[in-house]
Order: C-alpha cells, then structure tokens, then sequence
C-alpha cells in the first residue's frame, strides 16, 4: 500500500488500522537462538530480574539501565582522543563502522558479504532498540515498533528477507489516551462548540491530505519537495492552528504528547514537515515485533554476523561478515592513504589501530564531531552544520507485571486533563510520562505476566545533565513511580500487580527538528561523506528520530561503499 496515495479513516494519531496479526510469535522465539560465539546480541537474556528496592511504593531495579556515563560524564565532555599517537594498524579491513544502533546494523547487513568491522561503546548492540527478556515476557528498553512499509519498497525488501514479516503484529486497536483519570477515544468531549466540531473536522481533513497526495517525504533526495518546503519554515503547533482555526483542547493535548513522545519536544518546538510525517505515517499500521524493535536489531544482527563458515565460497584469505565488538571505544579518525584509520580502545582499556577502506559513523553527531579532528580543516560547513543539530533526552520505564493487560491494548496517550505541559519550560516544572505501550502485545499466546513500557521525556536541553549521576536513578524513579501508579488502574491493575520497575535512561537520544531545518541545506551537509571514504549514516541526518530514517541513510551508505569497492 503507497501511503502517498491511499486513506485507512484520515484520523492520524487517532487512526485504527483494520489489519490482523499474522504468524506466530512462540514457534518464532523457540527457534531465536544464536551460536553463543557472536557477541553483542541485543537481547540481554536475565536468569531473573535481580533484587529491587521499594522506590515510592514500587519494586524498582537499583540502577541505570541504557546509556552509561563513565566518570559521571556523557561520551566527549571529556577528553576520549588523548593517547598519544599509538604503534601502526595492526589490522585491516573493507569498512569499519562506529556505532551499533540500527543505523549501523542497517549499514552492516548491507555489507555484510565484505570484511566489515562494527564497533558500539556499550557491551551489546542495537542502540535503543536493545531489549531484554525474563521467562516468557520480552521488551524493548525504547525503540517500540515502525511503520508498514509501502508493498515493493526497499523497506518492505529488507524485511521480508530478515523473515520479520511473517511475526510481526499490527496494531489494530484505535489510539487512546487518558483524560481525567479515564480512558477515551473521543476527541470533543460533552458539549463541544460549534468551532470546535468544525476545529476537528479541518484537521482531519489535514491527515487525509497529508497521508494522500500531499505526504512530506524525509528523508528526500536534492530539495525538498514541496510538501515538505510549505512546512518547513513553521511549528507543528502554528500549522494545526492555521488549518483547525479553533483547535479542540483533547486534540491539542494528545498531539503534544504524541510529538513529546516520538520527538522528544512539543508541538511548539518540531517543525509541521516533521510533525505531519510522522502524524500521516501513522494512517497505515503499526508493525509490533515480540519485544518491540528489539527484534528488528536481533534479526540484523543474526544474520549479518561473521560465523566460522562466513568464507565459504569466497577467498580464504579475505574474511566476510560483519566482526561485532561491542564494549569498544572508538576515539578518532586519522587520514591514511587508501582510507582512514580509526584509533580505539578496547573493553579492557587497551589502545589499538586499525586501517579501513571505508569508515561509517553511525552515532550521535555530538560524538562524530569531536572523533575527526581535520574536520574544520577539510569540511568547515558540515561541521558548522554538526554544531546545529541538538537532541534531547528521555527517559524509558519497563513495568513487569505478574497478570497480563488488556488483550486488545497496545498505546495509550497520558493527554492529562484540563491541564497539560504545553512547552519546555513547563515540561520542566511537572515532567510527565507522556504515554505507556503494551510491551507484550506482539508476544506469545500463554504468556505469564507482560509489560508495560512507559515514556518519559525530558524535552528541555539541559535536562540529560539532571541523569548523568549514577545516583539519580533514584530521584528520577521515586518522581515516576508517583505517575506509574495512577496509571496502572486505567487498564485495571495496581501496584500489587508490579514485580518490578526497570528504568532506562537514553541521553543524546532525540535529534529536534525546529522550522527552517531542511530548507537549510544541513541535511545534505551533514550526509556529505569526507576524502570519498568517511559517510556518516545516523537519524541525525535528518533529524528525524524513526526507524525507518536510520534503515535508509544505513543502507545508502551502504550502496555507495559497495560501489566504490567494485
């Protein structure tokens, strides 16, 4: 189905997709198993949850999960390239790519018949669609679930050659959320006004445009088109008002948590191209994996791994597959002839070299600018462009429960009531968990227990220096467990029902679009590769915070690297 050209209801976020699950889940995970000699699986399996403390009236796991800050310091706040200039490579392969999010797992699958090395800072791969699993439950420690891809697509390709299509569940229930203490899926409320009806019927007019005809395509190729030029220059707030004249309260609320959700900011920050992208997107399905995107990165990671018969018809003497090393550190990129050479350390502190053809940053734009220190030297406005781009953190709650949720739940907006934070500062004052997702809705039948995973943004942009400390763990999971219990009833549980709260920090997680981004031109800076050997493949390019934007820029890079090596 070609979102640019067919409707499902034209009710955007509030959208029910009539399609039904399909395959099985349980026969699929008996057999998900990997040879224990590729590191770095992206789904931690725990023997148990480990001890918990009694964190505002919860159970709650003592710690972090998600990023780690060594030194109480986020990654380059400190010095990471002071080494010295260390011995010569002492290896060399086709393409070595830093960082191990689904970007770099994209980029690797495509690569994977070359000699490929990928290096991630943390001990598994996967980024924030790493998952974990405990008896018969699994989730996702973020990263939930993507978009149905149009039938034919690049997308659709990839999938179905990584088997994912035929386990995968699609979300079929209407989006709600929470209103007063109840649950809803009515947008008007009692006694709307007259502007407020019309109000609702512009805007589904807008979602019917925007999914159809009218579809701002990110990422593009050269400008950007026309739907995404009219949008570009203004907030997703100030376009909904110009088109609904009078906008519904309900409405209001729930689309500023949907973008504090799926951004990390508002509707008064995100600019209306982005918004409207995601908001269309959303008419044709939601694909849930068992746990979450978590499965995604697995099945990138399986079968892309260098095993002991990667060569096998290929020359002995060249090995092929991807080598994974997680808990690697890569520091910086040094110029080389025939390539670049990347300076890393690895687990157990030691500082090594090695010589790449082609080298991929697959991470956060705040890391890359400080790994290539000719930067300002060789490519002044991408670096110029790398300073511009800003992100924001949030934070990530998996609730374990012992009974399951409602069978037919699967995301559920906290729209709050007659009050709501409707901006960064406001955010900051009463931060709220914005909406929670059924993490067992794709799972197997006969499951004991599930989860409930539940988001946090922190939409200001001092806020990650508040999660840093390892201790804050414990103030930021006492403010949550406070929201966590009020909302347990809505599905008809309580706090009785929690085995235990596991939280997730994510620090440099949520790249902003604001107005005027994409007519900029930083987006094709930032895409720019340097000495036609160094690409850079990350969401960040786009500032567009999607599973889809990071399999893309992944395997475009990819195709180019495969064509410069012939």
């Amino acid at each position: 189905m070609d979102r640019r050209s067919a409707i499902i209801t034209g009710l955007g976020i509030m959208a029910s997709a009539s399609l039904a699950r399909r395959g099985g889940a349980a026969a699929w995970m008996r057999r998900d198993a990997a040879p224990p000699s590729i590191p770095g699986d992206p789904v931690l399996r725990l023997a148990s949850l480990g001890p918990s403390e009694q964190v505002g009236g919860l159970p709650t796991a003592p710690t972090w999960f998600g990023d780690s800050f060594p030194s109480n310091a986020l990654p380059f706040h400190a010095c990471e390239n002071c080494d010295g200039p260390g011995a010569a490579p002492s290896e060399h392969v086709d393409v070595a790519i830093i960082g191990g999010g689904l970007s770099g797992l994209a980029t690797a699958h495509a690569l994977r018949h070359r000699n490929v090395v990928l290096m991630d800072l943390r001990p598994r791969v996967g980024g924030n669609a790493m998952g974990e699993s405990w008896r018969s439950l699994r989730w996702s420690m973020a990263s939930a679930y993507f978009m149905a891809p149009d039938r034919g697509s690049d997308l659709d390709t990839l999938y179905r050659d990584l088997g994912i299509d035929h386990h995968v569940r699609v979300d079929d229930t209407p989006t709600t959320f929470a209103w007063k203490e109840m649950i809803t899926r009515e947008l008007l409320g009692t006694n709307p006004s007259a502007a407020e009806r019309d109000g609702l019927a512009r805007y589904q007019a807008a979602v019917a445009f925007h999914a159809g005809r009218g579809y701002p395509d990110i990422p593009f190729t050269g400008a950007p088109g026309p739907n995404v030029a009219a949008l570009d220059d203004m907030t997703f707030r100030a376009h909904i008002e110009s088109v609904c004249g009078t906008v519904p309260p309900r409405l209001s609320y729930a689309l500023q948590a949907y973008c504090a959700s799926s951004f990390g900011v508002g509707t008064d920050e995100v600019n209306a191209a982005a918004g409207w992208n995601f908001v269309a997107a959303e008419e044709f399905g939601r694909w849930v994996l068992p746990g979450g995107n978590s499965a995604l990165a697995r099945a990138l990671w399986k079968q892309s791994a260098r095993t002991p018969h990667s060569g096998e018809h290929h020359h002995e003497t060249q090995p092929v597959g991807v080598d994974f090393r997680p808990q690697c550190t890569a520091t910086d990129i040094e110029r080389a002839k025939d390539g670049a050479v990347i300076r890393w350390r690895d687990g157990a502190g030691t500082v090594r070299r090695l010589h790449a053809r082609h080298v991929v940053c697959a991470g956060s734009k705040h890391i890359v600018k400080y790994m290539i220190p000719w930067l300002a030297e060789d490519d002044k406005e991408k670096l110029q462009a790398m300073q511009q781009v800003q992100s924001v953190p949030y934070l990530v709650a998996n609730v374990i429960l012992s009974r399951p949720v409602p069978a037919n739940f699967y995301d559920l907006f906290v729209a709050g009531g007659s009050t709501f934070p409707m901006d960064s500062t406001e955010f900051e004052a009463t931060p709220v968990i914005t909406d929670m997702v059924n993490g067992s809705y794709a799972g197997a039948d006969g499951q004991v227990g599930s989860v409930l995973t539940m988001y946090w943004p922190l939409p200001w942009h001092t806020a990650r220096f508040a999660i840093v400390d390892p201790a804050s763990w414990r103030t930021w999971a006492a403010r949550g467990s406070e929201q966590i219990a009020a909302l347990l009833p809505l599905l008809g549980r309580s706090t009785d029902d929690v085995l235990q709260v596991r939280w997730t920090r994510w620090g440099h997680a949520m790249p902003v679009a604001t107005p005027g981004w994409y007519a900029s031109g930083a987006p094709e800076l930032l895409r720019r590769p340097l000495n036609g050997c160094v690409w850079f493949a990350n969401q960040d390019n786009w500032l567009l915070p999607a599973v889809e934007t990071c399999l893309l820029e992944g395997r475009s890079v990819a195709a180019q690297i495969n064509a410069a090596l012939g």
